[in-house]
């Protein structure tokens, strides 16, 4: 089907042929191939009249004849009836408030069954069938339970339907919600898991259980999202859950289905359940017990369809994704109807229906592993629902039925259409049963749909879920399989080894004998190996036992004889004489080998293996998948080869002459003689065939024409690029298939495939003058890269990376920024995207793509790339970006404090000043080498707080630390020039020294040159000091420094008031106090002067202690008339106690 154009495409509900239900009758189901084995005959009676039938589609009455009571609400009710049925095997009509009842098929007398009827509670709403639920709640039950619950939330439990009058009732708390559906999970015989769950068209659940036991009683509890849960969520997901909301696209319910759980992972994910609520924006909430995951699907959802080239032409933001309706389709995948939307003001919406399958065994990451479009959607037919059918799903609204595929395996089957609105006929209902859909409808009744289908999927149901894709019914058990002519008893005699064991095993599993348990129960009991063992024996077993089935020789072609080994049990030989078919039968008998692992129950059990390489280990299942691609990689090559590609044949040819270390005498022998040609002989070792598409990367190309070599270079990636995509799709069906961790190796040729890109990009393509030949080259390039990202995606982060680089970074050297850019946008390489927009220059697609990926990290990167630039990259970062993110960018900005500088920019162009001015102050304090620049940032924060709009009060500390660092910033401008050139400071601008530096500079100085106003200044540095002991000590050290540097040996004694003026330690107290200084606290006690080393061995002469207390009582007492006393004070000696006035 064309996606690419709507005009053509038909919804899935319009038929071929328009023809009503009773406008044909068909006479029966189409026959099958003869020639069966008798492994899948089976016998398949004709259980009603044919009303219509399709190719492989049958639609016949079912089950007894209809109740009269049912036949007329059917037929003469008036209002809204409604059908429902339950896996009970009971179907039941509601019509107004009367529920009738009955079972689909007989199961005692012969005759007629009369309905069970009942009685809804009371509404001003419309009942219907939705909110009613037959069961049985034990197996000893005969007649089923019936809950049924009016729109308002009103309950109502019958424990027998066959009891009309004896119900229990209670109201649920609803706040005003419509309730919409009861949902249970049953087992095969139709009894209740659990309790009942109802849910409201807002999405409220509600658990209800019943008690049969003496009176009958029903109790309703809401589910609530766990403690704490809604902490950070917005208001619509809160809604969610509590009360009442408007009924949107984003909140409405889609369905709800109950799944078996997976063992709980922690305590709070203890049960035996998960529920699954779809809402239609598209949500999925995930209940584990207490645990509650949410999940938005419309981003997965696209890009499954982008994928899959299945999303309508337009950009993923005008996209729209609504959730239709959500099934069950397996214990734990969940299969989603659902429309994607293309909406944009210049055409038509361009509307879509999906088919997805969504793997939910870990509610923490749910994975859409599939998508299959089903046609285009058409308003008037209205929302339709669906019915898992296998590999296939019912799609069916009141008028149409459409039976579409639902796996990617078989999404090129065509639709199957049955229209039954002629006539005036309606389905009323739909459900399963009958080895397939059962439908009620207002004309014929209760009808079953049957595929040609669903025989073999009951009989080989584990087939159709084999991650290789399962072969048709019609070829599983025919053509050339030799494995159905071995002897599985003859294996157990001749052989004792763990691999022939475990053959002959899977020969008794797929003829259904029951020895196959008993050779695994001896060979790997259930105590031997654990998940976490590497080399244990099931895994080695395991692995060889597949890697020998994909390497066995064709039996039928007697070409190959092989001596060496001819006992071995060849599982996958064919008896095909065709490579083709040889390799299809290898393919069917690693599908069954697979299907084996999985039935004994091997395969959660597999573990570790070594690598072939010795570097580490990988896990079994991983290796599994990596034959499975070399199987499809050898099936490509194949097709290759037969198509005529003389590059493949070179290859092949080139790799079987270097055979002999890897391949048996006899096969060496035959292929010299011509017996066996090179591609015999490649194609035969599935496990080695990568060889062949190594030896095409290293193909020398014609060295003499460079149009010639470009058209070598596209064939050769032509031809790898084929076999590449057939690998990924093995891969890919693998991963959605598997569950936990199972993404397959890296190919081990990646290095070799991504040196000859480069080659065919810079060379190849580069030197090719033909404008033609070069764009087909860089086109095929660009698939092969894009192959070679996705399988390089599971090795570590750094090689990733640099392999990425090595894949784009040609293009953008030969010029082809398209290409490039597609590839970096898809595989999130931002640095390469941010680099081309900006070298190109394209300011506006840089933009665009920030505003496309604002969650995924690319306004960072081009924040990163920018600030590294010149002035005018800065410029763009800030003027650019900064105007369009200034929250983003300004939080990135001071994230590292090399980013301050732009930062403060970024904050002076945006109020309030203060931030700016907080910033400045911050690069100010951290500012080390450069004093001028200091009190530059300083002067511009003060600036900023002057300017600011906030209150001065609230500034002041900002202020004060302002000020604080340009007199900093002064102190150092004002050292003495001495000083400056002793420690090599400059002239004009300096270093950052710390105060306690400063201080040190000073009293450490040699220069005579030092005034009382440089110790002043050395004085006033310590208070910068923060440390109060350090800043004590500094100021004693700062005037031991004063008295050092004079000579007291030529101060005389005999006027010493006259004497001591004259000093420097004189100067600086009489400095200080004109100053307004306080000298009590500036200056220390003389006796701690005295007791500081430097000054101790002066202090020894009595002339130098006189002189020094003489300066203190000097200095100390201004009133010559106190002179006396303070000689006292002094503790002066009596030779010196008394001095007269000398004015």
């Amino acid at each position: 089907m064309d996606y690419n154009s709507t005009g053509g495409m038909r919804s899935p509900f319009s038929p071929r042929v328009r023809q009503s239900l009773s406008g044909r009758r068909a006479f029966g189901l189409s026959t099958v191939k003869k020639n069966q084995s008798k492994y899948d005959r089976t016998s398949q009676p004709q259980m009603g009249d044919v009303i219509y039938q399709t190719t492989h589609s049958t639609v016949e009455t079912y089950g007894m004849p209809l109740p009269v009571t049912v036949t007329e609400a059917l037929t003469f009710g008036s209002g809204d009836v409604s059908v429902g049925m339950s896996p009970s095997g009971w179907c039941w009509v509601v019509t107004g408030r009367r529920v009738l009842a009955w079972p689909q098929e007989l199961t005692g007398s012969s005759g007629p069954v009369a309905a069970r009827e009942l009685t809804l509670p009371q509404t001003d709403l419309a009942h219907k069938a939705d909110l009613v639920f037959i069961f049985y709640e034990n197996d000893e039950q005969t007649v089923p339970s019936c809950v049924g619950v009016s729109p308002e939330g009103i309950v109502r439990y019958w424990s027998s339907v066959g009891q009309e009058g004896a119900y229990s009732e209670v109201s649920c708390e609803l706040a005003g919600q419509e309730c919409d559906r009861l949902v249970s999970r049953v087992d095969d015989t139709g009894t209740t898991l659990g309790s009942l769950l109802l849910a409201t068209t807002t999405c409220t659940l509600v658990k209800i259980s019943t008690n049969r036991e003496g009176r009958p009683t029903v109790s309703c509890t809401t589910l609530r999202p766990p403690s704490g849960w809604l902490g950070g969520i917005g208001r619509r997901v809160s809604l969610l859950f509590f009360g009442s909301m408007p009924a949107h696209a984003d909140t409405k319910l889609v369905g709800v289905v109950i799944l078996p759980n997976l063992p709980p992972n922690t305590d709070e994910e203890e049960s035996d359940e998960l529920i699954c609520m779809v809402a239609g924006g598209p949500l999925l909430q995930m209940w584990c017990g207490s645990a509650l995951h949410e999940h938005h699907l419309r981003r997965p959802l696209l890009d499954a369809a982008a994928g899959a080239h299945l999303a309508p032409h337009g950009e993923p933001s005008t996209m729209e994704v609504t959730a239709l309706d959500v099934q069950a389709a397996g214990d734990h995948t969940l299969l989603l109807l659902a429309t994607i939307s293309a909406v944009t003001p210049s055409r038509p919406a361009d509307t879509r229906y999906a088919l997805a399958q969504i793997r939910v065994e870990h509610p923490d990451s749910p994975q859409v592993v599939s998508i299959c479009a089903v046609g285009a959607g058409r308003q008037e037919e209205g929302s339709p629902r669906c019915l898992p059918l296998g590999l296939r799903a019912l799609l069916y609204t009141s008028t149409a039925l459409a039976i579409v595929p639902a796996d990617t395996s078989v999404g090129n089957e065509k639709p199957e259409h049955v229209d039954v609105s002629a006539e005036g006929d309606r389905v009323l209902g739909v459900g399963r049963g009958g080895n397939g859909a059962l439908l009620v409808t207002r004309k014929h009744g209760l009808l079953r749909l049957t595929t040609a289908f669903s025989t073999h999927h009951e009989m080989h149901q584990a087939f159709t879920s084999s991650p290789m894709g399962s072969p048709t019914p019609s070829d599983m058990f025919e053509g050339n399989l030799t494995l159905y002519e071995i002897d599985p008893h003859e294996i157990g005699i001749t052989t004792s080894d763990a691999c022939g064991k475990l053959k002959a095993a899977f020969l008794f599993h797929i003829r259904r004998d029951a020895n196959a348990g008993k050779i695994l129960a001896e060979l790997f009991p259930p105590r031997g190996a654990t998940p976490n063992d590497v080399d244990a024996p099931l895994d080695r077993t395991v692995i060889a036992v597949a890697s020998e089935m994909l390497d066995d020789v064709p039996a039928g072609d007697p070409r190959w004889r092989i001596l060496t080994g001819s006992s071995r049990v060849s599982l996958g030989s064919s008896g095909a004489l065709q490579a083709s078919g040889q390799l299809r039968d290898k393919h069917r008998a690693l599908t069954l080998y697979i299907d084996f692992l999985h039935a004994a129950g091997l395969w959660r059990r597999l573990g570790y293996v070594s690598k072939e390489s010795g570097c580490g280990c990988v896990r079994s299942v991983r290796v599994l998948c990596t034959l499975a691609e070399r199987l499809a990689a050898a099936r490509a090559l194949q097709r290759l080869h037969s198509a005529g590609a003389t590059l493949v044949d070179a290859a092949m040819q080139q790799v079987s002459s270097n055979c002999d270390a890897e391949e048996e005498p006899e096969v060496c022998a035959a292929l010299s003689a011509g017996a066996l040609t090179a591609a015999d002989v490649i194609l035969r070792r599935v496990t080695r065939v990568m060889r062949a598409v190594n030896v095409l990367a290293r193909l020398p190309a014609p060295a003499v024409d460079a149009n010639a070599a470009a058209a070598h270079a596209h064939h050769a990636l032509r031809a790898i690029t084929t076999i590449l995509n057939e690998m990924h799709k093995v891969r890919s069906q693998w991963t959605s298939w598997c569950e936990g961790d199972t993404d397959c190796e890296p190919c081990a040729d990646l290095p070799v495939l991504v040196r000859y890109h480069t080659t065919a990009v810079t060379e190849s393509a580069h030197n090719c003058q033909d404008g033609s030949s070069r764009a087909q080259v860089l086109e095929a390039s660009a698939v092969l890269a894009d192959l070679l990202l996705m399988d390089a995606q599971t090795l570590p982060e750094h090689t990733y990376h640099r392999l990425r680089n090595d894949l784009i970074r040609p293009y953008i050297a030969e010029g082809e920024v398209d290409r490039a850019a597609a590839l970096a946008e898809k595989f999130k390489a931002w640095e390469l995207l941010v680099e081309m927009c900006i070298r190109k220059p394209d300011s506006e697609r840089l933009y665009n793509y920030v505003d496309k990926y604002e969650h995924e990290g690319i306004a960072e990167t081009a924040f990163a790339y920018l600030a590294s630039g010149c002035g005018a990259d800065r410029a763009q970062l800030l003027r650019g970006l900064g105007e369009r993110r200034p929250g983003r960018l300004a939080r990135w900005l001071a994230a590292a404090p090399q980013r301050r500088e732009l930062l403060a920019v970024h904050q002076l162009a945006r109020a309030p000043l203060s931030d700016a001015a907080i910033t400045l102050l911050q690069m100010a304090k951290d500012e080390r080498d450069s004093v001028d620049r200091m009190a530059t940032m300083a002067s511009l924060a003060k600036l900023c707080l002057v300017a600011s709009d906030e209150s001065k009060v609230q500034l002041r500390d900002k202020l004060q630390q302002s000020d604080t660092i340009l007199s900093l910033g002064a102190q150092h401008r004002a050292l003495p020039r001495d000083i400056r050139l002793h420690y090599g400071l400059g002239e004009h601008d300096m270093k950052i020294s710390d105060p306690e530096e400063l201080v040190q500079m000073y009293v450490d100085a040699e220069s005579t040159s030092l005034t009382e106003y440089d110790y002043k200044k050395a004085l006033d540095l310590t208070d910068f000091v923060e440390d109060p002991e350090l800043r004590e000590e500094l100021k004693i050290k700062i005037w031991c420094a004063s008295i050092m540097r004079e000579d007291w040996s030529h101060v005389s004694v005999e006027d010493p008031q006259q004497a001591v003026q004259g000093t420097l330690f004189y100067r600086l107290i009489d400095l200080l106090n004109i100053m307004g200084a306080d000298v009590e606290s500036l200056l220390p006690p003389l006796e701690l002067i005295l007791e500081q080393k430097e000054v101790c061995r002066l202090a020894q002469d009595s002339r130098l202690h006189y002189l020094l207390k003489y300066t203190y009582a000097c200095l100390t007492h201004h009133d010559n008339d106190q002179i006396y006393v303070g000689f006292k004070r002094a503790g002066l000696d009596c030779e010196y106690s008394f001095i007269a006035k000398n004015q």
